[in-house]
This record gives structure tokens, sequence and C-alpha cells, in this order.
């Protein structure tokens, strides 16, 4: 009985071992930003389509990449960073005014250590989750509503970016 619960025992081992190995080759590559989502979405390009996917709402250049490599090290050498000012229309509940300027400034840059840890990816203190061919990590708050005259915040939204595993 011994052996077979130390049999158990040493398979179990074995299969999380390879798991955590297969979550590190899973993330190493190049993966492409495809999404900059925001709950229940907006009509920013005034087309009559509301989308919780703010590429497709906005012209802003994307080539923002993250390159995870073997050594642990997660690098970006074209951030995708427009700056998009949001404000509610006084005396309504759902209309918008917006002003976007795409980032004309050059590119930003980083390199930063990661971990993985099953599906979780730890960036700079900050958690992505993998699942499949994509990426996701939450920011929260990051996106503020203002009050018509932009001059005061009045609400947040949760942003998140979603990559794709080239």
């Amino acid at each position: 009985m011994k052996r077979i619960i130390s049999a158990l025992v040493l398979v179990a081992l074995v299969l999380v071992g390879c798991s955590s190995d297969a979550d590190d080759d899973t993330i190493n590559g190049v993966w492409v930003l495809t999404e900059w989502n925001i709950a229940n979405g907006f009509d920013i390009n005034n087309d009559g389509i509301i989308s919780t996917n703010i590429l497709n709402e906005i012209d802003c250049v994307n080539n923002e990449t993250l390159v995870f490599d073997t050594n642990g090290v997660v690098t970006s050498n074209n951030t995708f960073n427009p700056s998009i000012n949001i404000a509610l229309v006084n005396g309504t509940s759902n209309n918008y005014l917006f002003n976007v300027e795409c980032d004309q400034e050059g590119i930003i840059s980083f390199a930063s250590n990661f971990t993985v840890n099953g599906n979780m990816v730890l960036i700079n203190d900050g958690v992505a989750t993998v699942n499949g061919n994509t990426l996701s990590r939450v920011f929260t708050n990051a996106i503020k509503i203002y009050n018509e005259n932009f001059t005061q915040v009045i609400a947040t939204k949760d942003l998140t970016l979603v990559y794709t595993k080239q």
C-alpha cells in the first residue's frame, strides 16, 4: 500500500513539475496587443457601433508587442499609449464627448523580469492571465470619465489589455 501511495505522489509531482515547464514554454515568444477593452464600450468614431475594444474605435497606430524570453525577461519596444479623454454630457446617462490624441512623441520601451505560476504571469507587480493563446492584463480604474467640461473625474472604468501570441 505504501508503494502505491508513493508511486501516486511521485506521478503527481512529475505532472505538476511538467505543467510548470509547459507554462514557461507557453509564455515565451512574441505577443501582439489585439484588444484595449473597456466594459460596456463606447462609439468613439461615431459609426453607430459601440465596441468594448477601443482599438476598433480609434485610428491610432498600434504596434505594441510583448516579447517574453527564456531568461525571464519581458520587453516591449512599441507601447500603445494614446490619450483618450471621455466626458459625460451633462444631464445624460450615456451620451459622451471624446478627445483622442494618438501618441506622436515616439516610442516608449521597457524591460522587466517576469515569473509564471500556472496561468498567472507576474510583471512589475502586476498580474496577467494566460488563456490559450491570449494574455490579459487588467488596469483598475485606468480610464477616467470626466464631467462635460473635463474638469472633474466623475467615474472610472477598468482597462483590459489583451495580447495574442504570434
